[in-house]
């Protein structure tokens, strides 16, 4: 059975029951070689700009990716508490991404499973008040310096309003 939402299905060809259907997987850009590969979405941010989303937008609980040539940036947002954090919509996290310098962001998943772990420790407040089981995730780690003596890079974790049994660690 092949399922398409209201949205495609009005751009494509009317198809009737039975008719044999040929699919196509290949990607945009190519992916051949690649070994791994993390999805997310919608892009926040292209070329420096915020993008536009139309329709009335909810500020919940969000994580994301943003980069520009020298830097990645991880963002989470704790949401859904009121005596915490409401979250951020996606225009708002956007207009984040650009002031911290990002050329092109990224809206990963979000909600209950927006978590940020360093070290084997939960560094924010989870909008369920624990984390939740989840069956990825974005995995940043440091390696050892190499024989050409480059230096370790500085890992640091800033919050606006960490909770009291979480410190702002700098590493």
């Amino acid at each position: 059975m092949l399922s398409v939402g209201p949205r495609l299905a009005s751009h494509l060809p009317k198809v009737e029951q039975g008719a044999i259907l040929q699919i196509v997987t290949e990607t945009m850009p190519d992916l051949k070689g690649v070994t791994t590969a993390i999805g997310g979405g919608p892009t926040l941010v292209r070329g420096g700009m915020s993008m536009q989303w139309g329709g009335f937008q909810m500020r919940h609980p969000r994580t994301a990716i943003g980069w520009n040539k020298d830097y990645i940036f991880m963002v989470e947002v704790d949401g859904r508490q009121n005596n915490l954090s409401v979250g951020m919509t996606f225009p708002e996290l956007a207009a984040y991404m650009i002031k911290l310098g990002c050329e092109q962001a990224m809206n990963l998943d979000g909600g209950g499973s927006a978590t940020l772990w360093v070290c084997g420790n939960v560094m924010n407040s989870p909008s369920e008040g624990q984390e939740r089981p989840g069956a990825n995730s974005l995995v940043v780690v440091q390696k050892k310096a190499g024989a050409n003596g480059s230096a370790a890079r500085h890992l640091v974790i800033r919050s606006s309003s960490p909770a009291p049994h979480q410190p702002l660690a700098e590493h």
